[in-house]
């Protein structure tokens, strides 16, 4: 994918709703495959996908915002409340992958397969 279809990528994606934007991914590609969730970076959430067949990794971006609740914290201060979470979808930015993704479970050669090889290596000597 060159880079002028990734930006378009980009803002279709953007322009949906976060939900939209997961079922397009799946759509794109049936062997999209989610490395990780809300992962927080900076004051950022990120949710990374990965597109082995078109080559790509998108992440989603969300913002959080804290609002005060009514219900207690458990085990905590006496007086002390919990915060209510929400997360507002931002954008989407589409990368082209570095190197290419591999499955567990998949057949092929695995990114660790040297790591494990040295670590026999070691084992034996």
């Amino acid at each position: 994918m060159d880079e002028a279809a990734r930006e378009q990528l980009a803002k279709r994606l953007s322009a949906m709703s976060l939900r939209e934007a997961q079922h397009e991914i799946r759509r794109l590609d049936p062997q999209a495959e989610m490395k990780f969730w809300r992962n927080a970076v900076r004051n950022e959430q990120h949710t990374l996908w990965v597109l082995p067949e078109q080559g790509v990794a998108v992440t989603l971006v969300e913002r959080e915002s804290r609002a005060p609740s009514n219900r207690e914290i458990g085990g905590g201060p006496r007086g002390s409340k919990a915060q209510r979470a929400s997360y507002e979808y931002v954008e989407a930015r589409v990368a082209p992958l570095n190197r290419p993704a591999h499955k567990r479970g998949a057949h092929g050669p695995s990114p660790l397969k040297r790591l494990e090889e040295a670590q026999t290596v070691a084992r034996v000597c």
